[in-house]
């Protein structure tokens, strides 16, 4: 597995997203392997259509979203080009009804409560599966029936991780009463003390695990210098370039750095903007692996 993941976007393929909604989001799935047994995440670069709609609902995970082009619904304010929310487990937004198409960024990871994120292949093949076996999705609400043969209306993402986990979802206790917005344009970059050139506009650390949100601005000539990661960064490039090991990537490039990667010099001729969440959770937990302890979703809450 390899330390680093450099790729451009513009060359990857878009595929569906089959989650029972009213239409159906595209998108590009970026590599994004935590290298954890148990521990799932997905990234992408999503096309949410007009008209896509989902009922007022919650999750047993968290999510960030970061909007590139048009304006995102989320059923507590849109979230414009350039702004970013963080939706986390256990808190409900929505109803969701989309105007016009936007782009944007989609993490989706394990909260605190450790509770399994469905891969895409999961949730795909039991969707197909619940409509095999006579169920319809309708709306954002799954239509199918119970054991005993009576009609059981659901939530088409709780219906699918029900059918897949083989239990009912039982949702973790909410932290925030509700998604964190973020106003992006209104925060300032600050200069990083430790590297020449290269400046932060940190949205946030939310969580348990401490996952960041920031953007990195480098100024022409200014570098990212070689060395060892020490938390993993999910980094997409907004504007500008920058050369690696010989190579120059522009907008619309994805870079993932593991934590304990070994970096070369990353240095940007004339200037770049990333957007970047950052994942110390990731180190955490390879932490407790190397000690033989638990995670912390495996111990009682105090």
């Amino acid at each position: 597995m390899d330390d680093i993941t450099l790729l451009s976007t513009e060359d990857m393929p878009f595929e569906e997203v089959r989650r029972g909604r009213v239409h159906m989001i595209r998108r590009k799935r970026l590599p994004l392997e935590s290298g954890i047994s148990g521990v799932t995440m997905e990234y992408s670069l999503s096309i949410v259509p007009d008209g896509y709609f989902t009922p007022r609902h919650k999750h047993n995970f968290d999510q960030i979203r970061y909007t590139l082009s048009g304006e995102q619904s989320t059923g507590l304010g849109d979230l414009a080009a350039g702004e970013c929310g963080y939706f986390p487990e256990g808190s409900y937004y929505g109803p969701q009804k989309q105007d016009g198409e936007c782009a944007c960024l989609v993490l989706q990871f394990q909260g605190a409560s450790g509770e399994h994120l469905l891969t895409n292949e999961e949730m795909n093949a039991t969707y197909e599966k619940l409509l095999a076996a006579g169920g319809r999705f309708e709306n954002g609400i799954y239509k199918g029936f119970k054991p005993d043969g009576t009609s059981k209306n659901k939530d088409s993402y709780e219906a699918i991780w029900e059918a897949h986990e083989g239990r009912d979802l039982e949702f973790p206790p909410e932290r925030f009463r509700q998604p964190v917005m973020m106003l992006t344009n209104n925060y300032r970059f600050w200069p990083d003390r430790k590297t020449p050139g290269v400046s932060i506009k940190h949205l946030g650390a939310f969580g348990e695990a401490r996952t960041a949100i920031f953007f990195q601005r480098l100024a022409p000539g200014a570098a990212l210098p070689a060395g060892t990661q020490e938390d993993a960064e999910l980094r997409y490039v907004l504007d500008g370039a920058f050369d690696y090991e010989g190579k120059t990537w522009g907008k619309g490039t994805y870079m993932f750095v593991r934590n304990g990667a070994k970096t070369g010099e990353l240095r940007s001729p004339a200037g770049a903007t990333f957007f970047t969440i950052a994942l110390p959770g990731l180190a955490d937990l390879r932490a407790c692996m190397a000690a033989g302890q638990p995670f912390p979703w495996q111990v009682a809450s105090a």
